[in-house]
């Protein structure tokens, strides 16, 4: 009955941090709140015991950053920069949500669920009607085009690694043309980019392997497959289409948050210790603005930024070396297993934060989380030898 509910809990949780905005239009304004707290309650055995696994170096530089942001945060409750209920649900979503992913004993059935959460996301997005009448732009469950397309490509990455345990074709192709399909909706040109950054990423580190694949037969027959559906659609006609080109040429983001990244950085300058308080940007950003900066623009559009304006210069360091290693530890036995896929899903993240303001958001940590994950199960198996998945930790 407990495991039971510890998995209606964590499907509660993962469904709502990638449906915020439906599961608040369904059940109300609190509704997310009392999800995580049930998460927490019901998983909170099963998080302190976490705390005496054998501890890889990812979370060892996890808890070094973890411990300065906590330290600066208390400081800025005691100069009244932030509030202790607001400090409080930000340093414990982090701490859960990573402690509890990286230690999870239920790997795969943890990615079915995001992957099953991201469907209804996509689905909606289907759906729904465009944000404004002034766009074609989507966002599927959640509030904003650029979280849902970073959501997405986390999530593809996600659902070719299930691909290559399922060896599902169905499963792989209705899914990526799906993810794909309402990726155009969402009109993130910042996850175009990242989308060109992870394929050419992905041709260095596996240039051979994908060449095999390229041309085995069975790829060669989805090839042609796909070419002769796709030569039946004028691509060029779709609204998703027309309105990237449009956004490529008429937007103008790229001034406001230049202009939002060094107000960022004079906040940390003015104050190098604490910064100006977690979730406490966008009320000091004007002040710091060396141009016109828009209201709609206050946010600092980088996850890096937010953290050194909002907590100072400590936590930004650190936040930078647990990143560095997380992605560098066990570089080379990931690429060349099927991990690599998880790899790609928290890179995809970092590279979309680089334009948005998720440092604290907690579907951020649970993708990275996913990646410590397999550091840890790298590290169990060099400790102990040949550890598999449903046993590697205790019960």
């Amino acid at each position: 009955m407990i495991n039971l509910l510890k998995q209606i809990a964590l499907f509660l949780l993962v469904f709502a941090l990638i449906n915020d905005n439906f599961v608040v239009g369904i059940a109300g304004g609190s509704a997310l709140k009392i999800i995580f707290a049930f998460f927490v309650l019901i998983n909170a055995k099963d998080i302190l015991q976490s705390l005496i696994q054998p501890k890889h170096i990812t979370m060892k530089f996890f808890y070094i950053f973890f411990f300065t942001l906590t330290i600066v945060t208390f400081i800025d409750i005691f100069l009244g920069y932030v509030s202790l209920i607001q400090a409080l649900f930000v340093l414990v979503g982090i701490f859960v949500i990573f402690e509890y992913v990286t230690y999870t004993n239920i790997f795969d059935k943890l990615l079915y669920i995001i992957w099953f959460s991201m469907i209804v996301s996509a689905v909606i997005a289907v759906f729904s009607d465009p944000i404004t009448p002034w766009t074609f732009r989507k966002t599927g469950g959640t509030g904003d085009p650029n979280e849902f397309a970073t959501q997405l490509l986390a999530t593809i990455a996600i659902t070719i690694y299930l691909f290559t345990k399922n060896k599902n074709i169905f499963f792989l192709a209705s899914s990526l043309v799906l993810f794909f399909y309402t990726l155009l909706y969402a009109g993130s040109k910042s996850s175009l980019l990242t989308l060109a950054v992870l394929i050419l990423f992905m041709l260095v580190t596996k240039f051979s392997d994908l060449l095999k694949k390229i041309f085995s037969f069975k790829t060669l027959f989805l090839l042609v497959i796909v070419g002769i559906v796709l030569s039946f659609i004028d691509i060029g006609q779709m609204k998703a289409i027309k309105g990237i080109e449009q956004r490529a040429q008429s937007s103008g983001t790229a001034k406001t948050r230049f202009v939002s990244w060094n107000a960022g950085v004079r906040m940390a300058e003015d104050n190098f210790i604490t910064g100006v308080g977690v979730e406490q940007y966008e009320r000091n950003v004007k002040r710091y603005a060396t141009d016109f900066i828009a209201k709609g623009s206050y946010a600092p559009h980088n996850f890096l930024i937010k953290v050194l304006g909002e907590a100072g210069f400590f936590p930004f360091v650190t936040l930078l070396l647990f990143l560095f290693v997380l992605f560098v530890s066990e570089y080379r036995n990931i690429i060349e297993s099927e991990y690599i896929w998880m790899y790609i899903s928290a890179l995809s993240v970092v590279l979309m934060g680089l334009t948005l303001s998720i440092s604290y958001e907690k579907y951020f940590w649970l993708f990275l989380g996913l990646l410590s994950h397999v550091n840890y199960l790298l590290f169990l198996e060099r400790k102990e030898g040949n550890i598999y998945e449903d046993h590697a930790y205790p019960a």
